[in-house]
């Protein structure tokens, strides 16, 4: 099995799916907040989104569960647009990205967000509603004239298991919208982790060789 492979199937949709019960348990934190006013808050927009996929999920769910097609589409409709890829592809690239052409990069960006869509559409059917989450805080920081925010949570998966922390990297973007470009889940940081992983494949396979493994990947999960 490839590291590539290795990757997505465990320690990878681990995360997700922490993150993704984290999204879906969202509504039991915050408030709900004006609509005009719910782009000024990260915490109110991940809301907006979770009453929207919780709904479809629920309504949906048994035509969802034997559809990956519809699934994924569901996903790439709500939850795609609050991740921003373009910014995540760079980051998780690394030194590599300034070596690869406009077009190696704009497929790794799309493939790699076909493998998000993957992880989290996965992680929505380990939702059994017992799952708690606390979030406990947040923090906005501007750089650069640019402003970030940090949403910090533990999500406890069952009555036996120990909390385990999921935290938010926001950037607001030019257009008033904020939108995640790193997750934190416990020990494990995505973009620091893929960044590792893929870093390890271009060594061995190049650029192009990483790009033939996702769509490999991609492939299987969207049969």
């Amino acid at each position: 099995m490839t590291i590539l492979k290795m990757s997505v199937k465990n320690r990878a949709r681990r995360a997700f799916v922490a993150a993704a019960l984290s999204m879906l348990l969202a509504p039991l934190a915050f408030l709900p907040a004006p609509k005009a006013h719910a782009q000024a808050d990260p915490g109110a927009m991940i809301e907006g989104v979770v009453e929207q996929l919780l709904g479809e999920l629920t309504a949906r769910r048994g035509e969802l569960k034997d559809n990956n097609k519809k699934l994924f589409d569901l996903v790439d409709r709500l939850v795609v647009p609050v991740f921003d890829i373009p910014r995540i592809s760079k980051l998780v690239l690394g030194k590599n990205w300034k070596r690869a052409s406009a077009s190696q990069r704009a497929v790794f960006g799309e493939e790699f967000k076909k493998l998000m869509i993957g992880s989290y559409a996965t992680a929505l059917f380990d939702y059994t509603g017992k799952e708690k989450i606390e979030f406990t805080g947040s923090k906005l920081t501007e750089r650069k004239g640019r402003k970030f925010a940090e949403v910090l949570s533990e999500v406890t998966l069952s009555e036996a298991a120990q909390p385990v922390s999921v935290n938010y990297s926001l950037l607001l973007g030019t257009d008033g919208k904020w939108r995640i470009y790193n997750l934190s889940i416990a020990d494990l940081n995505m973009i620091t982790h893929y960044r590792a992983t893929y870093a390890a494949s271009i060594d061995a396979l190049g650029i192009d060789g990483l790009i033939s493994s996702m769509k490999k990947v991609n492939a299987a999960n969207y049969r």
